[in-house]
C-alpha cells in the first residue's frame, strides 16, 4: 500500500491493469455460461480457453518486436481502445444467440489482449525503483489473480442478476478506464526511446540467442510451459460447478473466486518463501507448480461447492506463485531492449500452450469424462515438477561454480 501511495505512475499502471483484466473476466464469466446453456456441452467451455488463447500465439513473431521498437504507452492505449470493438461484437452475438460469432469476437480480443498484456511486465522496471521491484512484481501479478478474483466472483453475480449485457457494458467501461489511466502515466515506458526499424526475423533471432545463452531464461520458460500445458483442466471450473454441484451462473463465479484468492495470495506467498533469494526463486515455483496439480486432483474427488472452492483456492495458491515468480525471474534476467521480446515470447508460450491444453481437454471430457480428464492432468502437473527438480539443481550447481571460478580468477588478479 505504501508503494501505491507514494508512486503516482506505478499506481496508475496497478489501476490499469486492474480495470482492464476485471472487465475481460466479468465477460470471460458471462461468455461460459452463454455457451454452456447454448450448447451443453462441458468440453466446448474448456474449449474457450483455447480460442482466448491461441489467436495471438500466431502473431508472436510481430508482437515482440512491436513492443521494443514503438513506443510502449501508444501501443497499450491503442489495444484498449480498439478492444471495445469485439465486445460490442459480442453484445451482437448474445442477441443474436450465436455461439460461432462470440468465438470469432472472443478470438479477436484475444489478439488485442496478446498485445497489451506483455507492456505492464516489461515497462514495470522503468516504473519503480531496483529495490522496489520483488513487491511491485508480486503486487502487478496479484492484479491478473484480483482480476480473476473480482471480476470471475462479481461477473457470476452480475451476469446472474442484471443479465449478460450488463457484464459486457461493465467491460466496455475498463477498457475505457485502462486506455485513460496508462495515458496519465509520467514515466517513461522504455529505457531508450524507441526508433530503431522493426526487423521481425533479425529481432527474433536477437531474441532466441539470448534465451540460447541466458541458462536461467530458458529453465523459467521451460517451467512456464509445464504450468500451461497442465492449465486446460482450470477450463472445466464452469462444469464442475453445473454439473456435479448442480448451482448456476453465481456458483460458476464462486469457483472462479476461490480460484481468483489463491491466485492473489500466491505470488505474495511465493515472495516471502523465496526471502529474496534468486537460487530459491527456481524451486519454490517448481514446487508451488505441484501444488497446482495437488488442487486440482482433490477437486476431481469432491462432490459439494464448499470443497471444490477450497481445493481450487489451493490449486491456484500454485499457480499463482508459480507464474508471477518466473515473470519476476525472467524480467530480472532481461535487459529493456530485449525485455519486451522476453516478455511477450512468455505470454505467449503461456497462452500458445494453456491454448493446446484446452483443446486436448475438449475432446478428452468429451470421452473420458472431466474426472479422469482432470486427474491426468493433475498427474502430469507432479510429475511434470518432480521431474524439473533433477535439471533446477544442476543449473543451481553450475551457478555456483561459475560464481565460485568468478571469485578465485578476481583473487588472483589482485595477488598479481
Amino acid at each position: 500500500m505504501a508503494l501505491l501511495r507514494t508512486n503516482s505512475d506505478f499506481r496508475r499502471l496497478f489501476c490499469a491493469s486492474a480495470f482492464s483484466l476485471t472487465g475481460d473476466w466479468f465477460t470471460f464469466v458471462a461468455l461460459s455460461g452463454f455457451v454452456y446453456h447454448r450448447t451443453g456441452s462441458p468440453g466446448l467451455t474448456a474449449l474457450l480457453f483455447a480460442v482466448n488463447s491461441l489467436p495471438g500465439v500466431l502473431l508472436i513473431p510481430v508482437i515482440g518486436p512491436l513492443t521494443d521498437r514503438f513506443d510502449r504507452r501508444r501501443l497499450r492505449i491503442a489495444c484498449d481502445i480498439g478492444a471495445i470493438v469485439p465486445v460490442v461484437g459480442l453484445l451482437i452475438a448474445f442477441h443474436l444467440r450465436s455461439v460461432p460469432l462470440a468465438l470469432v469476437c472472443l478470438a479477436a480480443l484475444s489478439v488485442f489482449a496478446a498485445l497489451a498484456s506483455p507492456i505492464p511486465e516489461t515497462v514495470l522496471p522503468n516504473m519503480v525503483d531496483a529495490q522496489d521491484l520483488p513487491l511491485a512484481q508480486a503486487a502487478l501479478g496479484s492484479v491478473y489473480s484480483g482480476g480473476l478474483l473480482v471480476g470471475a466472483g462479481l461477473g457470476g453475480v452480475v451476469t446472474a442478476t442484471l443479465g449478460s449485457s450488463t457484464t459486457l457494458l461493465i467491460d466496455i467501461l475498463s477498457f475505457a478506464a485502462s486506455a485513460l489511466l496508462t495515458s496519465r502515466i509520467r514515466r517513461p515506458f522504455s529505457a531508450a526511446a524507441p526508433g530503431r526499424r522493426m526487423r521481425v526475423w533479425a529481432d527474433t533471432a536477437e531474441l532466441w540467442q539470448f534465451v540460447r545463452v541466458t541458462p536461467v531464461v530458458s529453465a523459467f520458460l521451460w517451467l512456464t510451459a509445464g504450468l500451461r500445458l497442465s492449465y486446460g483442466m482450470v477450463g472445466l471450473l464452469p462444469a464442475y460447478a453445473l454439473d456435479r454441484f448442480h448451482v448456476e451462473d453465481a456458483g460458476v463465479g464462486a469457483l472462479y473466486l476461490a480460484q481468483g484468492v489463491g491466485a492473489v495470495l500466491g505470488p505474495f506467498l511465493g515472495r516471502r518463501l523465496t526471502g529474496g533469494s534468486g537460487d530459491r526463486r527456481l524451486f519454490v515455483a517448481t514446487a508451488a507448480l505441484a501444488v497446482f496439480g495437488l488442487g486440482y486432483l482433490a477437486l476431481a474427488q469432491v462432490s459439494n461447492l464448499g470443497l471444490g472452492m477450497a481445493a481450487a483456492l489451493v490449486g491456484h495458491l500454485g499457480v499463482g506463485a508459480c507464474a508471477i515468480l518466473a515473470i519476476n525471474g525472467l524480467q530480472l534476467a532481461s535487459p529493456d531492449h530485449v525485455r519486451g521480446r522476453v516478455m511477450v515470447l512468455a505470454f505467449g508460450l503461456s497462452s500458445g500452450l494453456q491454448g493446446v491444453s484446452s483443446l486436448a481437454v475438449a475432446p478428452l471430457a468429451a470421452t473420458l469424462g472431466m474426472t479422469v480428464t482432470t486427474c491426468l492432468l493433475g498427474v502430469f502437473a507432479v510429475a511434470y515438477a518432480a521431474l524439473w527438480i533433477i535439471p533446477i539443481a544442476r543449473l543451481r550447481e553450475t551457478h555456483k561454480s561459475t560464481e565460485s571460478d568468478k571469485l578465485q580468477d578476481g583473487a588472483r588478479e589482485r595477488a598479481g
